[in-house]
């Protein structure tokens, strides 16, 4: 309409990332995808974090925000919720809002709101690319109980086997098509990102090296990420 203003999204054939990991029909996601997907969101969220003035924070990263073209590469979406953000602030205060499971404790317990609440959410997608898993799942048929994967990821993470139990963690849908050195180092990373001091969380930029550089040795890997980490 004549005088109208009107702004023009990128039509993105293959839906949002959660419809992928869960819903019915279609050819799964290989674990190469999924790599590439994690390392496409990662790097839009190093750009609104570390190359825009001011920087921005998202505050509701999640699987059903993550975008993928014909080709299944990712862009970030829904932007409704972001806030700008001013370094030399620990964090902000601002109104509660999200998506459940997503959400860090700092936010949860008092608002407070930095780059890190991304980092977290983040972390949270991680885990959903590795297992298919919704970020809150029920752990009883009739839903009165359920556990955030983030607490189920923790528990695995620290047994003594950690690798065998967080092979049963990892998407049926995968079958033996994936490779599970990544899916530990992505584990990891995800273990990382949810930590909850959010000081001891990586910045996206260094979660971006390390998802790209995901099929690099174990101790290279982990020599590298110890050392961008902070």
């Amino acid at each position: 309409m004549e005088g109208s203003l009107f702004v023009v999204y990128e039509f993105m054939e293959n839906g949002n990332l959660s419809q992928h990991l869960r819903g019915s029909g279609g050819d799964p996601l290989s674990w190469p995808t999924r790599v590439q997907i994690a390392l496409d969101s990662a790097r839009g969220l190093e750009y609104i974090h570390e190359h825009t003035v001011p920087v921005y924070i998202h505050r509701d990263i999640k699987s059903a925000n993550i975008l993928l073209d014909r080709n299944f590469r990712a862009k970030v979406a829904d932007f409704g919720l972001t806030k700008l953000y001013e370094y030399g602030n620990s964090s902000l205060q601002t109104q509660f809002v999200g998506t459940f499971g997503y959400m860090p404790p700092e936010y949860v317990q008092c608002g407070g709101v930095s780059p890190k609440v991304d980092v977290y959410a983040f972390g949270v997608v991680l885990y959903e690319l590795i297992s298919a898993k919704e970020a809150v799942i029920k752990i009883n048929e009739d839903a009165t109980e359920t556990m955030g994967l983030v607490a189920l990821f923790k528990h695995v993470l620290s047994e003594l086997d950690s690798k065998e139990d967080l092979r049963k963690l990892v998407d049926p849908k995968l079958g033996d098509n994936y490779t599970m050195d990544e899916v530990f180092k992505m584990a990891y990373l995800a273990r990382a990102c949810t930590q909850e001091n959010p000081q001891h969380r990586p910045s996206m930029r260094s979660i971006v090296v390390a998802l790209a550089t995901l099929s690099s040795s174990n101790e290279d890997w982990l020599n590298l990420f110890m050392k961008i980490k902070p």
